[in-house]
């Protein structure tokens, strides 16, 4: 099968390099779905190494849910949305879509999110750690009058580590997961600390109420379901 995948054609550039990749144009479904070809599945080589590393040799995954699910592609703009058999790929920052022959890619398009196993999936602006706009696709977790709460899931590689010597093992090439929150308002998504005191630092307005609410429901900044809940109270006190 060959993959098909949406705008990157340096698709695996960090640590290694996709094999015979090539652009294959706009699809017929010009309006949710944009791709290119990569051997993805293929084996890949290490940027200075002699020996391939095939995916099935890597620990971990470049996807959310390796399988494909049943959900929709949907446009903000335009009351239409069409089911698809969807994946995150998290390493790549692509909405994957499983046709009968190609894997294609979703537009990245701030119009144009997907839902998969009941979760959204938006395209995003937000401040990256340079304190700099990019894009990229986040998880909504919660949708209130005034500020949304999303999550960024990230996946980088870690190249294989061969052992010093004979008494330890190799450290096999894998890819390493982490995740963080950040909340929307006036249209940019900016990270939200996991430690309490830059927490409320990052909220001096309503500061005093956040502590006092953090304390008494005992919020745990690094709980996904403590942070969800936090952030419907601080949207309740906009």
């Amino acid at each position: 099968m060959k993959v098909k995948l949406f705008l990157s054609v340096t698709f695996i550039v960090i640590s290694y390099y996709s094999v015979n990749a090539q652009y294959s144009g706009v699809q017929s479904d010009g309006h949710f779905t944009e791709s290119i070809v990569s051997n993805f599945e293929n084996a890949m080589r290490l940027t200075g190494a002699d020996e391939d590393a095939k995916l099935s040799n890597v620990m971990g995954s470049p996807y959310e849910n390796d399988s494909f699910l049943i959900g929709k592609a949907a446009n903000k703009k335009i009351d239409n949305s069409k089911p698809y058999y969807l994946r995150y790929n998290i390493y790549n920052d692509v909405i994957e879509i499983q046709d009968s022959e190609n894997i294609i890619g979703l537009i990245k398009s701030l119009n144009i999110y997907a839902i998969i196993s009941n979760r959204e999936y938006h395209y995003e602006i937000y401040s990256n750690d340079n304190a700099k706009t990019d894009e990229g696709y986040f998880i909504l977790l919660s949708k209130g009058i005034n500020s949304n709460l999303y999550l960024r899931k990230i996946k980088k590689f870690k190249d294989k580590v061969k052992a010093k010597d004979s008494y330890h093992k190799d450290t096999p090439a894998a890819f390493v997961d982490s995740e963080s929150f950040y909340i929307k308002k006036d249209r940019v998504l900016f990270p939200v600390s996991k430690k309490k005191k830059d927490f409320l630092l990052q909220f001096p307005e309503k500061e005093n109420e956040l502590k006092k609410y953090m304390k008494s429901e005992k919020i745990n900044l690094k709980s996904q379901n403590d942070v969800v809940k936090l952030f419907k109270y601080y949207d309740s006190i906009l």
